[in-house]
């Protein structure tokens, strides 16, 4: 579970980290950043490190990546059936746009339809469903793609 939380903070990281270079590489090339910076990729790195303008970004961007996972990973429990109802909770995912990856041992992981989905989230955006030892199911994933299924999960499931 650590090394979950951990891989999960520094794939963040590096996906804030591109994203900022792209951002501040295509401000330069269209000359609209207020910093000059000489020096090309070096000079990027400079600025992040060598200033203390950079190095508070670069503390303050560590820590943000550091409550990522707290902050956009859920558990939710649902008064729901697994075993009875479990093709509606299927098609409740299939209108998400997730697809049925694995179900073993009444554990259902579902990932997303689309590759650039599986790039953006870096292989994170799986949600896995289980029962629940109170007899429910509890859906574990990314905060978003577990409350559109908490949402969804209902309405499929009044309709089987």
């Amino acid at each position: 579970m650590i090394m979950r939380y951990f891989l999960r903070a520094i794939k963040y990281l590096v996906k804030l980290v591109v994203l900022l270079g792209l951002i501040f590489w295509l401000m330069q090339l269209s000359g609209t950043s207020a910093i000059e910076v000489e020096g090309g990729v070096a000079g990027f790195f400079r600025e992040f490190f060598a200033t203390s303008r950079g190095q508070l970004f670069t503390a303050a961007l560590l820590v943000w990546c550091a409550l990522y996972p707290a902050v956009e990973f859920r558990r939710r429990s649902l008064n729901y059936d697994l075993t009875g109802r479990r093709e509606a909770i299927i098609k409740a995912f299939a209108a998400g746009r997730m697809r049925l990856a694995s179900d073993q041992d009444g554990r259902m992981v579902f990932r997303g339809e689309s590759l650039t989905r599986t790039i953006w989230w870096m292989g994170d955006e799986a949600v896995t469903v289980t029962r629940s030892p109170e007899g429910g199911i509890d859906i574990e994933g990314p905060r978003r793609f577990v409350m559109e299924a908490e949402h969804r999960i209902p309405n499929y499931v009044g309709n089987a």
